[in-house]
């Protein structure tokens, strides 16, 4: 299969190193007293109406002010430096369940919310579970360890800090363009296996089969389409999966290839470090942002531990991807994981995971099929 490579350096907005980032007002917005009322009133309304966070809709979480400048948020983190920190989410003195679903009714502006696990979850809580990161199954987000670089699935990853931690848990933001340009320049060698890809250990995620804990295609990190670049990276679940069966053996050219991206990612004129506090709400470009998050040591006060919400989303109008690089799960292009099951109040109403059987999954990517959001 023919791949559409860049040739060229990435020379448009969605390139950036921390020297271009000087300063907060490129990447930080602080809610104003209007806008903060104005997201109160909306979840008062959403609440008459009895919505919860799998039904929320655009019409049920009315922004007069601040709709207008989400869609202009979602464009410049479509093409612009893919991530932003709005400051000030008004949550003092309300339950974790109306913070929820204020959260949740913010993005039904910007996007659709994409499913994070086999149950249908839609907006997720990131905690300390005391679960191993060294353990393949684990997802990361359910420890305190250090976190390898990565994107998630959708077009998006969004985070909703609720509570900090007391030491620690900064989160890292790199720009995948900047080091697709570093590989060209001085690595070039490391952008053939990147663009062929990976198999991804995907922890029990996919549908039920042999294809359920790993992608039935291989993924490319970088992927060149309709004349913009997007990055599919995750280190860990990249090296993990060579101890699953059905994984393809890394070759050493591969394994370097994988590692020297984490490498700049972690690079220090890469690397921005953004510490999040209670109300600051991040979005994240999966296609253009790799993140990471720094080890982080909790409260004792069960109350006080680090507490962040975090959804996936893709946007209203964003770019076109291949099925290859937009089918993370063995689900469909730009769809979480599988359901294996629905709790009561699931978000069974929300999102439909197409069945496609592994053989399915990799005879489309085999063709190439492109799919546009």
């Amino acid at each position: 299969m023919a791949v559409d490579r860049l040739k060229r350096k990435v020379s448009d907005d969605t390139v950036w190193y921390v020297k271009d980032l000087k300063g907060k007002g490129k990447w930080l917005r602080e809610l104003d007293s209007t806008r903060k009322q104005e997201l109160l009133g909306a979840l008062s309304v959403a609440k008459n109406k009895a919505r919860a966070v799998h039904s929320i809709k655009r019409d049920d979480f009315p922004l007069p002010v601040l709709g207008p400048e989400l869609k202009e948020i979602s464009r410049n983190l479509d093409t612009g430096a893919g991530f932003t920190v709005l400051r000030g989410i008004p949550l003092y003195g309300l339950p974790i369940e109306d913070i929820e679903l204020m959260y949740a009714g913010l993005t039904s502006h910007m996007g659709e919310k994409v499913n994070q696990d086999t149950r249908g979850t839609l907006v997720d809580r990131v905690h300390d579970q005391k679960k191993s990161y060294e353990d393949i199954t684990v997802r990361g987000y359910t420890t305190n360890a250090q976190l390898t670089p990565h994107c998630d699935t959708g077009d998006l990853v969004s985070l909703l800090c609720v509570r900090p931690a007391k030491q620690g848990g900064i989160n890292n933001i790199s720009c995948s363009m900047a080091i697709y340009n570093e590989l060209l320049e001085f690595w070039p060698e490391y952008l053939e296996p990147l663009y062929r890809g990976f198999h991804y250990n995907i922890r029990g995620n996919g549908p039920p089969g042999e294809y359920r804990d790993i992608t039935a295609h291989r993924v490319p990190v970088f992927s060149y389409h309709k004349g913009l670049l997007s990055c599919r990276y995750n280190q860990k679940a990249i090296l993990t999966a060579q101890e699953l069966p059905l994984s393809d053996p890394l070759s050493d050219l591969e394994k370097k290839a994988v590692d020297k991206v984490a490498e700049l990612a972690m690079r220090d004129d890469i690397r921005f470090d953004a510490h999040l506090e209670a109300g600051d709400l991040a979005f994240f470009n999966n296609n253009t942002v790799l993140h990471n998050r720094d080890h982080f040591v909790d409260h004792e006060d069960e109350a006080q531990k680090r507490l962040l919400l975090r959804q996936w989303i893709n946007l209203h109008e964003a770019r076109a991807l291949k099925y290859e690089f937009a089918d993370h799960y063995n689900t469909g292009p730009r769809k979480g994981p599988a359901i294996h099951e629905r709790p009561e109040n699931s978000a069974e109403t929300a999102v439909s995971i197409p069945r496609v059987s592994a053989k399915t999954a990799r005879r489309r990517a085999e063709a190439g099929r492109t799919e546009a959001s």
